[in-house]
């Protein structure tokens, strides 16, 4: 099951995350940087993941790991590239709470033996970061422009 849960849940994931990442920080990015970077992100979360010591610190690791991505994919600064990581993590948290605590007041109980369900319970999540990115990169520009700031 650890095979579905990482094709078919994590990379989708994680290429929503880099995609929304790299829209803050207003790069464009081709399909092909977001499937190797989304690859590379959830190879080292699910090696963190697996380990039974180390399971709770998949997100911070995911998220240093995130600040590089950008800091050294787009040549943003570290601090551009910090910000948009932890608000992207942030969003992913938020939209997984939410969530999970409305399929659990629909369906109930939500067993972890079940990957097949929580696959599907992850996916609302990953459209909605993946239009998140889309939003903010149709939008960034506009922003930009009406303030009068400089893009990097």
């Amino acid at each position: 099951m650890l095979i579905f849960n990482f094709i078919f849940q994590g990379w989708p994931e994680t290429a929503a995350v880099i995609f929304a990442a790299f829209a803050i920080v207003g790069y464009k990015p081709n399909l092909r940087e977001i499937i190797s970077y989304s690859l590379l992100l959830v190879t080292i979360i699910y090696l963190f993941r697996m380990h039974p010591m180390l399971f709770a610190l998949h997100t911070l690791v995911a998220l240093l790991v995130i600040v590089l991505i950008i800091y050294k994919g787009t040549k943003s600064s570290l601090g551009s590239s910090f910000f948009a990581a932890s608000s992207v993590v942030f969003i992913l948290t938020l939209m997984e709470t939410l969530i999970i605590l409305l399929f659990k007041k629909i369906i109930g109980h939500l067993p972890i033996a079940q990957g097949w369900l929580w696959i599907m319970v992850g996916w609302p999540q990953i459209v909605s970061l993946a239009g998140i990115g889309i939003l903010i990169k149709r939008i960034r520009p506009i922003v930009i422009k009406k303030h009068g700031l400089n893009e990097q």
